[in-house]
């Protein structure tokens, strides 16, 4: 019973708490890309190199849900 109700707090409790958070975090990195872009084209940069830059400072680029988990259990996979 006690397990059932640890299972039902963590659903309902901390799950949304933990993807609301993460949405947070997407949300002003998605922000700070817009402005950095919008500063950069205000700068008189051509378009092509604004995209190249907003590509490599990309703070999101390589993160996905597989690294995450693979980072939970521990991250020593593909290392040799």
């Amino acid at each position: 019973m006690k397990s059932l109700r640890s299972i039902f707090t963590f659903l309902f409790l901390h799950l949304p708490r933990i993807a609301f958070r993460a949405a947070g975090l997407i949300r002003a990195v998605n922000r700070g890309k817009k402005a950095f872009r919008k500063s950069l084209k205000r700068e008189g940069l051509p378009e092509e190199v604004v995209e190249e830059l907003v590509r490599e400072f990309d703070p999101l680029e390589g993160f996905g849900l597989r690294e995450v988990l693979s980072f939970s259990r521990g991250g020593r996979r593909g290392r040799g």
